[in-house]
């Protein structure tokens, strides 16, 4: 980014509880209250008691103060219709948020929620539990009624109902399947907590760490193989031992087929210093040998235990068994039990640790999936009735039969809290990431507006989910994708610049011009790095505002900056920014050629050089002085753009302003910004005495300034060399001009090779054309010679605009070159004289 700028000298939050609402009696059943404890607002996963239900606080906008938390009032035996009694039922004030809603083993929970008619959203979506077949819902047209839902005369509204079944969770089949099957009907604080602490399984044995490190690069090993070309003669035995880590691989690949490598057998051994590597079998560094196949050092870096590895590679039954018994007694390695659980909505496949299976083979095993029985009834008023009626009943009935599942899944309520905070990041969404994310300025005020009793809170204190980056990554890019519609890239900034242009006025306009150039059409100075890439485009963009052309256009002092970020502290009034994915003398001749011509349609008049337009030397009119840093492009295009007057020079009375080079435009007007030089030089890397050497060639005459070049060069190593060649350039103009004329020499080998093509494709249809002309001169009316005659035409058509096509290139490429790559042309064209 190319930057413009005028540098001109001159206390704790405490926990709500409540006695339960007044009782009232309801065909002889007692209504009470069992409250429990609402959780703190520091981590609704903290519990204060086992007995606790789990109850998210209500919705709250971050821009109204922290309110206490109502708490649920508890029913009992409550009829729902003449089938089904409520043996509990919770009923829910706006906003609040369930993830695991209690239910019965032989009878009905109720959870009664209160919805915002104009946000409605229904809690049954909030639940931690997987939902899904078999399902079910009220046919369209049709309803029910249900006596908890009524208006506000106490009539029961038409409804409909939806049921779905828990989906139970994936658990290793190396697991304790009694414990995994115990059943609950409540997940209560503590629950949740052993179950976090399960999941984490925080690992305070270096050995258990070490281990488990060991066998996850030889299951990388085992998973991938050799990544090199594939191989066939790989011993029959060694592929039958390979067939069931090659069938895990396919399922966990999910129908995506992986491209063939080589299958060859993983060899563990030690090279000639005795560092231990991995090499595929057909790895060979011989003369003729193959070294496109698997070497890896990995295992000889002193991070892992070679002795295990040596023994899994070479099989050394008695080996594996010592060390992993010893492991078996700490309580880890392949022979303990497993304690991994996921949700059933996880796309786990495999367990991932190594354990052995009752043959005694090291494997991944695939998760078991435990079913449930338990289910959701809900029942929601119809769309007509929700303002009479906001409210929602979910019926839970029969336990579930699997641990409680982790709280993976964001609610709603808080995605769209999460989503409305990322809307107003606005200029900051283009390229967030999760980390920007989690310390934007923005995040963080929300974040201590909405827990002030908290010190430097985080997402995690909003739900646990927001823990997972990859999460918040989703939601980053589902409001990207909803603000830029054509992505972040040349097209989405072409796409923002059509919608300035529409809907702003022309004073507000900010970005100015957008602009692609084939490299091709630049001129190419001998100074400038050579391109590679042929068919490059130049992409240029010029911001700025009417309100600053004009104070351009009076500016005397200027700097242009390149640079990949704003400057820190706002201490430079900044007039433009370019963005520019070239960094040639052209490109930046185009560049000031645009930037002339927007100042120039903003005012009305061109930008003025005080060497160019002054009627004398001490007339101040127009830009005194530009200062930049020390890339040569920028310095060469900005004289290169330069308009010249018919008059004569100022300070070479005997010279047009015409006749001078563009060196001759720097000398007068240019300058290299000393803090540039000054920063260069104190980051090199070499002795003080030499920096000092650097720094006295800032002057205006030197004593001896080939010596003190030499003196830099010869003491300051390779890093003095290095910067004295940066700093003179000669050599690297040298080596650039080396490199532009081998690439005009690729260029006309390609030519030479494309023409040879062409013109022998078009000899031979020129002769094809010659024979089948013949042939339907003897048979007129013949009518397969002229279907024919009307085929090799048009080959012979496509042949000869090939031909010309490719004669044209080569022709182009004339007087380029180092000399040493001749230009074949036909002799044909060289006798013609358009070639003299």
């Amino acid at each position: 980014m190319l930057l413009l700028e005028d540098i001109n000298p001159h206390p704790a939050s405490q926990t709500n509880t409540r006695e339960d609402a007044p009782s009232f009696t309801r065909r002889n059943h007692h209504v009470q209250s069992s409250p429990p404890s609402y959780p703190n607002q520091r981590n609704p996963r903290l519990p204060s008691s086992p007995q606790d239900l789990l109850v998210l606080s209500p919705h709250r906008s971050h821009t109204s103060s922290p309110a206490p938390s109502p708490l649920p009032t508890i029913e009992r035996d409550v009829r729902l219709n003449r089938k089904t009694t409520l043996r509990t039922l919770f009923r829910y004030p706006l906003g609040t948020t369930i993830e695991y809603p209690e239910t019965s083993s032989n009878g009905s929970v109720g959870h009664l929620f209160e919805v915002a008619p104009d946000e409605w959203s229904n809690p049954r979506l909030n639940f931690a539990y997987s939902q899904g077949a078999p399902t079910g819902r009220t046919q369209i047209g049709s309803y029910t009624f249900c006596s908890l839902l009524v208006d506000n005369n106490g009539e029961e509204v038409p409804c409909q109902e939806v049921h779905a079944t828990c989906q139970g969770c994936k658990v290793c089949p190396f697991v304790d399947m009694v414990k995994m099957n115990e059943p609950h009907q409540r997940a209560t604080r503590e629950d949740l907590r052993l179950r976090l602490a399960q999941d984490q399984h925080i690992r305070t044995s270096a050995r258990q760490a070490l281990f488990e490190k060991m066998l996850s690069l030889y299951r990388a090993y085992c998973t991938h193989g050799c990544l090199g070309p594939a191989d066939t003669s790989t011993d029959a035995e060694h592929a039958a031992e390979d067939n069931q880590w090659i069938a895990q691989n396919k399922r966990a690949q999910r129908g995506h087929d992986s491209k063939p490598t080589c299958d060859g057998q993983l060899i563990f051994d030690y090279d000639l210093n005795g560092k231990a590597f991995v090499r595929c079998e057909h790895y060979s560094i011989r003369l003729g040998g193959t070294r496109d196949h698997l070497i890896s050092y990995d295992a000889g870096t002193g991070l892992f235990d070679e002795e295990y590895l040596k023994a899994l590679f070479d099989g050394n039954a008695e080996e594996i068994a010592r060390i992993e018994g010893a492991a078996y007694k700490d309580g880890f390695g392949p022979l303990a039990s497993c304690s991994m659980i996921s949700n059933h909505n996880s796309v786990k496949v495999h367990c991932p640790c190594e354990h052995r299976d009752p043959e005694g083979n090291l494997v991944l095993a695939e998760m078991t999936h435990i079913r449930c029985h338990s289910t959701f009834r809900c029942f929601e008023p119809l769309e007509e009735y929700r303002q009479v009626c906001p409210h929602i009943l979910v019926v839970c009935r029969g336990e579930h039969t699997h641990p409680i599942p982790l709280p993976t899944k964001t609610p709603p309520s808080i995605r769209a809290e999460v989503l409305d905070l990322l809307k107003s990041l606005d200029q900051d969404l283009a390229d967030l990431t999760p980390r920007r994310f989690l310390r934007h300025p923005v995040t963080v005020a929300f974040l201590q507006q909405r827990f002030p009793a908290i010190n430097k809170p985080n997402l995690a204190d909003l739900h646990v989910s927001l823990a997972n980056r990859e999460h918040v990554r989703a939601y980053i890019l589902q409001v990207q994708n909803q603000c830029f519609p054509f992505g972040t890239g040349w097209q989405g900034l072409c796409r923002l610049k059509e919608s300035q242009d529409r809907d702003l006025p022309p004073e507000l306009h900010y970005i100015r011009y957008i602009g692609e150039v084939p490299i091709s059409a630049l001129t190419v100075y001998e100074d400038d790095e050579p391109i590679n890439e042929s068919g490059e485009i130049l992409c240029i963009v010029i911001c700025m505002t009417k309100q600053s052309s004009h104070r351009l256009l009076y500016a005397q002092y200027l700097q242009s900056d390149i640079a990949f970020k704003r400057v820190n502290a706002s201490i430079a009034l900044t007039y433009c920014r370019v963005l520019v994915n070239h960094q040639s003398a052209a490109a930046h001749q185009r560049v000031f050629q645009e930037l002339e011509s927007i100042v120039q349609q903003d005012t009305g008049e061109s930008l003025k050089w005080r060497h160019l337009h002054a009627k004398s030397i001490n007339d101040l009119t127009g830009i005194l002085q530009w200062t930049g840093d020390q890339h040569g492009g920028q310095a060469k295009g900005t004289a290169l753009a330069e308009k010249l007057p018919l008059q004569y020079d100022l300070h070479e009375p005997h010279r047009t302003l015409a006749s001078l080079s563009e060196y001759d435009h720097l000398r007068r007007i240019f300058r290299l910004c000393h803090v540039h030089v000054a920063r260069n030089i104190k980051q090199a890397a070499v002795p003080e005495l030499v920096k000092n050497k650097m720094r006295s060639l800032i002057c205006m005459e030197h004593s001896d300034f080939q010596g003190c070049l030499r003196y830099i060069q010869h003491e300051g190593g390779k890093a003095g060399a290095g910067n004295l060649m940066a700093e003179t350039e000669s050599e690297t103009i040298v080596n650039n001009r080396h490199k532009m004329l081998i690439n005009e020499d690729a260029k006309i080998e390609s030519a030479n090779k494309r023409l040879q093509a062409a013109t022998a494709s078009f000899d031979r249809a020129e002769e094809r054309i010659l024979e089948v002309r013949k042939r339907a001169a003897m048979d007129p009316a013949s009518e397969k010679l002229k279907g024919d005659l009307e085929r090799v035409a048009t080959t012979h058509g496509r042949g000869e605009n090939a031909y010309t096509k490719a004669l044209d290139t080569s022709v182009s490429t004339i007087g380029t070159g180092s000399g040493r790559v001749m230009v074949l042309l036909p002799s044909r064209v060289v006798d013609n004289s358009v070639l003299k």
